[in-house]
């Protein structure tokens, strides 16, 4: 098991600046394609790290029921579509100690903030356009004149291999993971597809699909830039060549819950986030240059 981590980038700088050791334990597309169809799956704690839905019986006041009988590719694909659309929701992780934050997926802006909890420590990413960041501690901070954000680079450090290329690779990686519309569309395509059940999902009814995949042909299929491609699929790959992900979609096609083995981002086993406030939730906003140090001009310094 990989231990979550926090802007190794930040420890690698601050050797440099003195044998100071500033790091916090820690713990991200555009998009699918159209589709059409209706979604639709018993209760099952076989979902990959027990982030399975809640239980309960029948469907929330007005809430359409999904179709339990829908073929797995047609309903992962309509869901693609009704995802797309919305453009954005909340996110709240179910696994772990916790975290929450709201993702944008609008093609021309993706926007993505995240904080996630782990093992007594915090872990903030934020993805607003092609700007990356990763919070840093509050010692760390303190040695760069407040600054609260480190700005990465696919090259960071290392020619690409180490530091702040990782944590690049990282928050990338989390924003092809955690993107419902592509994730959907690309296993509909690549992987194999099983309906688990019928499940709750905060008393809301819920159908349970699962897709089975290897990493490196799933990648082919999300929607990760060209120069970026290998380097989100190796940090993907650091949590298995094989991806297990599960779904749990509504009547009206909008995707509720996902459960994925491979997130990129070292938390311990599978990991479950929950979408909601979907269509609807406030788009993420980069960070003021007054609270930006860029990675590159702090190991110039």
């Amino acid at each position: 098991m990989r231990t979550p981590r926090l802007a190794s980038a930040v420890a690698a700088t601050a050797l440099l600046l003195g044998g100071l050791t500033a790091c916090s334990s820690g713990g991200s597309g555009d998009t699918a394609k159209d589709a059409a169809a209706s979604a639709g799956a018993t209760p099952s704690s076989a979902a990959p790290g027990g982030g399975g839905a809640a239980s309960g019986g029948g469907s929330a006041a007005g809430a359409p029921k999904p179709d339990a009988k829908a073929d797995p590719k047609a309903a992962l694909l309509a869901s693609a579509a009704v995802m797309e659309k919305a453009r954005g929701a909340r996110l709240t992780r179910a696994t772990g100690d916790g975290g929450s934050g709201s993702y944008s997926w609008n093609r021309d802006a993706p926007a993505l903030e995240l904080s996630l909890k782990d093992k007594g420590g915090e872990r903030r990413m934020l993805a607003v356009g092609s700007g990356l960041y990763t919070s840093l501690d509050a010692e760390t901070a303190a040695l760069m004149d407040g600054k609260k954000w480190l700005k990465l680079a696919p090259g960071s450090a290392g020619g690409g291999k180490a530091g702040g290329a990782e944590d690049y690779g990282s928050i990338a990686a989390v924003l092809v993971a955690l993107q419902p519309a592509a994730q959907l569309s690309a296993n509909a395509d690549a992987g194999k597809l099983s309906r688990v059940g019928e499940e709750k999902v905060d008393g809301v009814d819920t159908v349970h699909y699962r897709s089975e995949a290897p990493i490196e042909q799933l990648a082919k299929l999300l929607p990760i830039p060209d120069g970026q491609r290998q380097l989100v699929t190796d940090q993907l790959k650091k949590d298995g060549d094989n991806s297990t992900v599960d779904f749990w979609i509504n009547g009206k096609g909008e995707l509720l819950q996902q459960t994925t083995t491979n997130t990129g981002i070292g938390l311990d086993g599978p990991q479950t986030f929950k979408y909601t406030e979907i269509g609807s939730a406030p788009q993420a906003k980069a960070p003021a240059d007054s609270e930006v140090m860029d990675f590159a001009d702090m190991l110039k310094n």
